[in-house]
């Protein structure tokens, strides 16, 4: 079982020696599981990991097979287990990797031929690796040949070198012995039309792998089964599930084959359930969109929508469907024609549906894309499940408000994903529909839709929505399921705390106020950018002086605009406005005098931090404590959230927190030992409890103060109560975080409880508002 798992970015300062030194305080604090990000040999430079070069080689940056060794064991030593997170979908494209290597150097011939999705019907690879056309870049000598010490003679571009094909190292013109290679060097603007394999998202330096394949996925797997055969690895965690050809084939052969609790990287649209896969279930995504639906304040979110409204377009729908549109024909364009021409010849065999031509099904298919309301559906060489059918309906009617041509096009193409079919085109064309789907939704709401509109930036977050479904139904959904419950993650837009600030926002007074804060903000950009990077200010203020905050807060602005694709984009950069753009962030962050007027609105913020922490730990899935989160974190988008952790600071404030009285606590609330405690207790009782948070029923209780909200766990046995406040703001007194007494009138308690964090017995209601005086949450046992 996972009790708590504590998540580690590997690489940018941190090896297995330096997580080894972690173990006693993850143990001390309650950890049952690390949860180590791609710890495989990566490409050369790799931040992240997820670029995989060999995934059979523990990555020598970390140190190695013997630096792991001694990560296991300390770990085992402390009674913790490790959860390691694999990368099943994509490799690095690069010739660091020895199949791609491989690949570059004998095509189709290469052993590693089909280890890649790679169309072989294509005249060459395609290579979009250079800065300019390929004769623009001949002419200007940016192609060379070059001695490699391990490779022999290659073809040198910038940053890159790569092999030749048997045969042609003798060839001395550069030009003549590129055109003998079983790839061909390109444009890097190709991408997004002219790719011969199929990439990750819009990452042209990522190929996908066909570990559908046995002899692939046994090739995939070898190191991560020895890893959990001998007890080094003891539960994994499936990155990017939806990207597989048949995930729950996928996820079935796994399980048998590695007998440890499975985890899956996936997002829930409201409404979405997860599938009858062999896993525990997510990574938690849906918790985070429960806290926005529990702490955003409705009548906050309106006030906001009326002052944006006249700076952006409010309409959520609209603006969706526009960026979904955008993506698909322009930075997925190469997948949508595959797509279309895979269909044409699906319909050319039909002889009523072969009177489709090009355009009509270009344009059908990007409209039954553009209308799918859940990243993917999961259909096989079977017929569409019942759940499958339902999500290509609505996808239909979604599209035919649309006013294309002739809808008659939408219902042959959801015919051709529904109908089962021996052929192998068939297959092909539902396959790479449902691989297309979810980079599209990706793309166009997580990294499009969200940095284009800013009513409140609290929502827009990974696994939300725009138009939260406010009250406590979510969280009890979520509790109700296994898996993680996620606050933050290394791809979280923000972090934690800054998302607990921005949900404090939402108190109505709070958002009048920043109505008539962001207009006095300096910078000469557009209205709803300045409202934008008001948000982001507030949300991401420091506590205490910080000599990067000017340079972190600037790069955040400039990759919310190049993300938006609108004035600005990665691929289309406007430097003038850009440089506006930066001005403005740098002036906003050099002076933060005018963020304090909102003093209040960030204890208020601490409070909910406080309170959904809390409810993290008091929920059936188990809590996922991101890096260096023990106490506040207001980072912004990657790579700010990944930024070094000076974990031995964190420690020391979980020490220093586990023993503060309440008075004290509250008093020292800049530093994050309030955080750090509620964690450290809840953490406790999970452990003190472990059926009763495993298995007990999970209710709310109403409460006579609107401004509070309550739940219980009861196995029968043992008894939990967990007591929040949603609405803080009104009720802060003096300058700490501290709040008025309520006045719950909690019904009564079946048996006396004790307050974890003072000790005190509660019995009643009084009781029970009286240590909600002392401190602004409770947690309460039966003992």
């Amino acid at each position: 079982m996972i009790g708590a798992t504590y998540r580690i970015q590997f690489r940018e300062g941190i090896g297995f020696d330096d997580a080894a030194r972690l173990a006693p305080h993850l143990a001390k604090a309650g950890i049952s599981h690390l949860y180590a990000s791609p710890i495989f040999e990566a490409a050369s430079g790799s931040t992240h990991g997820y670029d995989v070069a060999d995934h059979n080689v523990l990555d020598p940056v970390l140190g190695g097979a013997d630096a792991f060794e001694r990560l296991s064991s300390a770990m085992r030593a402390a009674g913790i287990k490790v959860l390691l997170d694999i990368v099943p979908n994509h490799m690095a494209a690069s010739p660091d990797n020895g199949w791609w290597r491989d690949v570059l150097t004998h095509g189709a011939a290469s052993k590693y031929a089909n280890h890649f999705d790679i169309d072989w019907t294509a005249p060459k690879l395609i290579l979009p690796l250079l800065g300019k056309p390929y004769g623009t870049a001949l002419a200007d000598g940016d192609i060379t040949f070059a001695d490699h010490p391990r490779w022999g003679r290659v073809l040198r571009i910038p940053g890159q070198d790569l092999p030749l094909a048997p045969g042609t190292e003798t060839i001395e013109d550069v030009h003549t012995c590129h055109e003998a290679q079983n790839y061909r060097l390109a444009h890097w603007r190709i991408g997004r039309d002219g790719l011969s394999y199929r990439r990750f998202f819009e990452i042209t330096g990522l190929v996908g792998v066909r570990v559908e394949d046995p002899w692939v996925f046994e090739d995939v797997h070898a190191l991560v089964l020895a890893l959990v055969a001998d007890g080094k690895v003891d539960a994994l965690r499936v990155d990017h599930v939806d990207g597989l050809a048949d995930p729950a084939g996928y996820l079935e052969v796994l399980a048998e084959a590695a007998g440890v609790p499975i985890l899956v990287e996936k997002i829930l649209e409201p409404g979405e359930t997860l599938p009858d896969w062999p896993v525990l279930g997510t990574t938690g995504y849906e918790f985070i969109a429960a806290m926005a639906a529990l702490y955003c304040a409705p009548e906050g979110i309106d006030a906001l929508a009326r002052h944006y409204g006249a700076l952006g377009s409010d309409d959520i729908d609209a603006l969706t469907l526009a960026a979904k549109h955008e993506i698909i024909n322009r930075n997925l364009a190469g997948e949508l024609l595959r797509l279309t021409d895979l269909a044409l010849t699906l319909f050319s065999a039909d002889t009523v549906r072969r009177d489709h031509g090009p355009f009509t099904v270009r344009e059908g298919l990007s409209a039954l894309l553009a209308g799918m309301p859940v990243y993917r559906t999961y259909v096989t060489d079977a017929a569409a499940s019942d759940a499958d059918r339902a999500v290509l309906a609505r996808a239909v009617a979604a599209a035919e408000v649309e006013g294309l041509e002739d809808n008659a096009i939408l219902g042959d193409l959801a015919a051709l994903l529904a109908e089962p079919s021996p052929h192998e085109s068939q297959r092909q064309f539902t396959v790479r529909f449902q691989q297309t789907s979810g980079p599209l939704m990706a793309k166009a709401v997580e990294d499009t839709l969200f940095y284009r509109h800013h009513r409140h930036l609290g929502l827009n977050e990974v696994g939300g929505s725009a138009e939260p479904v406010f009250g406590t139904a979510p969280f009890l959904t979520v509790a109700a399921a296994g898996g993680l419950a996620a606050t933050q993650t290394h791809d979280t837009k923000r972090g934690e705390d800054a998302r607990a600030r921005l949900y404090a926002l939402t108190d109505p007074s709070a958002a009048e106020r920043f109505a008539a804060f962001w207009p006095a903000l300096p910078g000469d950009i557009p209205d709803r950018l300045k409202w934008a990077l008001g948000q982001m200010l507030f949300a991401s203020a420091p506590l205490s002086p910080d000599p990067d905050f000017v340079d972190r807060f600037r790069e955040a602005a400039i990759k919310t605009v190049r993300e938006a694709k609108e004035e600005t984009s990665w691929t289309a950069q406007n430097e003038a406005f850009e440089a506006a753009i930066a001005d403005a962030a740098e002036r906003m962050a050099g002076d933060l005098a005018p963020v304090a007027a909102f003093e209040d609105v960030h204890r208020a913020g601490a409070v909910v931090g406080l309170g959904q922490v809390l409810l993290k730990t008091f929920g059936t899935p188990a809590p996922d404590i991101y890096q260096g989160t023990f106490g506040w974190d207001f980072s912004m988008v990657d790579p700010d959230n990944r930024r070094p952790v000076d974990f031995a600071a964190e420690a020391r404030l979980a020490e220093e927190a586990r023993t503060m009285a309440p008075g004290a606590l509250l008093a020292a609330w800049r530093s994050g030992a309030p955080k750090a405690r509620v964690l450290i207790e809840g953490l406790a009782a999970r452990n003190a409890f472990p059926q009763l948070f495993a298995g007990g029923a999970l209710a709310e209780v109403a409460l006579a103060d609107p401004a509070y909200r309550a739940f219980v766990r009861d196995d029968g046995r043992d008894f939990a109560l967990a007591v929040v406040p949603v609405r803080p703001l009104p009720r802060l007194r003096g300058v700490e975080i501290a709040l008025s007494r309520p006045n719950l009138e909690f019904e009564a308690l079946k048996r006396p409880l004790t307050a974890v964090f003072t000790g005190a017995q509660l019995t009643d209601s009084a009781s029970i508002d009286a240590q909600l005086a002392e401190f602004p949450v409770l947690l309460a046992v039966s003992r």
